[in-house]
């Protein structure tokens, strides 16, 4: 039969995207873009993605090329691009 992965929540409760779920589509050492404090997109790689409730709201964590890890930092889903990543959808008006 066709594969579906475990569905995390029951169907028809998820309203938001899955962050976890779109963490899934990024692997340990891929590129991608993220967003530094100053708004700007860099390039970076993931560094490591984690799955704990109490990361949630930023499961990746970020490795700026060039710097020490001292300098990788956690992310959200919505601060990174990547090929990976659906875009963002507008809003449908009802």
């Amino acid at each position: 039969g066709p594969c579906r992965p475990p569905a995390a929540a029951p169907p028809g409760r998820a309203p938001r995207p899955d962050t976890a779920a779109m963490a899934d589509k990024l692997e340990v050492g891929m590129s991608l873009q993220a967003r530094y404090s100053d708004g700007v997109f860099y390039p970076a790689t993931v560094a490591a993605i984690s799955d704990s409730k109490k990361r949630a709201k930023a499961p990746v964590k970020i490795h700026w090329p060039g710097y020490t890890d001292a300098s990788d930092e956690w992310y959200s889903i919505d601060d990174l691009k990547s090929k990976r990543l659906p875009k963002p959808k507008a809003k449908a008006k009802a």
